[in-house]
């Protein structure tokens, strides 16, 4: 019985390690509609959808990717930016295992893609984090719009994340501190070339913006890359947090709200996901 029991031990620490090793420094998270976690495991060349309480794997897509960073859902099709390989891939039949790669969009204008959005029509955002630039290209993947400043001159530099919300994007911007922010745009007018701006989402204390989410009431949540902090603000206003999230937090890359509004954020530097109650505080639980 006590070698049964030391055979035991030794597989649960076998699969505890197992588990704890799936993690490689996690970049863009987001929920699927049955509430299932997928993440861009950018350091293993992985997309993962994920168990959000357990963390169990419940599938992995590896085809077409390369430094993947950003991801976002589009009915039932997954968007996946690559960083490396500088093109968008698209997966489909999620509900088998892997996947089905059904487009890789290669277009020369895409570098570094750092950020990504799309819009209802099937246009595409992207964020070249080398250029300085967030271009526009049309269902057909030809180039709309380049862009290098919105109308009132705010240079977009260092794009980290593109986010629609209804009829808004959401472009956040690594500048220096003080003048990193997230900002709100009309996306038809952005599309058109006359990207006015909204909401200007900005404390002047958190800096780095890498990830947006938001919960049922329309509050917006960010990751903040440089300040390894998240915040909460409300809709519309910009410049006094209602929450800031600061344990657990290293290297914050993604963040992402269940349906329950607990808060996930992926740490690129500890290569993990912390887990916070809708109140903020210390981590409810950590995934690896």
């Amino acid at each position: 019985m006590k070698s049964t029991l030391v055979v035991l031990s030794a597989l649960v620490l076998c699969l505890s390690v197992t588990a704890g090793a799936q993690l490689n420094s996690p970049q863009g998270i987001v929920f699927d509609s049955s509430d299932n976690l997928w993440v861009a495991n950018g350091g293993a060349n992985q997309v993962l959808e994920l168990d959000p309480t357990t963390g169990a794997v419940l599938n992995t897509i590896t085809q077409g990717l390369n430094d993947p960073t950003r991801l976002q859902f589009v009915g039932a099709d997954l968007w996946v930016s690559n960083l490396s390989s500088n093109n968008i891939t698209v997966y489909g039949n999620l509900i088998s295992p892997g996947g089905t790669l059904l487009e890789t969009i290669n277009n020369s204008n895409i570098a570094r893609p750092l950020a990504l959005a799309v819009d209802a029509y099937g246009d595409i955002y992207v964020g070249d984090n080398s250029r300085n630039t967030v271009i526009a290209l049309n269902i057909n993947n030809e180039l709309v719009e380049t862009f290098s400043e919105d109308n009132s001159g705010y240079e977009f530099i260092a794009p980290g994340v593109l986010v629609i919300y209804g009829q808004e994007i959401y472009a956040g911007f690594g500048r220096n501190v003080g003048e990193n922010a997230v900002i709100s745009y009309n996306v038809g007018e952005f599309l058109t070339g006359d990207p006015q701006e909204i909401t200007v989402y900005n404390d002047n204390v958190n800096t780095g913006p890498t990830g947006v989410a938001f919960d049922k009431d329309g509050n917006v949540y960010v990751a903040e890359y440089t300040s390894n902090t998240a915040v909460k603000y409300a809709p519309g206003s910009g410049t006094e947090p209602l929450l800031v999230i600061s344990q657990g937090l290293s290297g914050p890359e993604g963040i992402a709200l269940d349906k329950s509004g607990h808060i996930y954020v992926s740490n690129t530097d500890s290569s993990n996901i912390t887990v916070y109650s809708p109140k903020g505080g210390a981590p409810i639980r950590t995934l690896h």
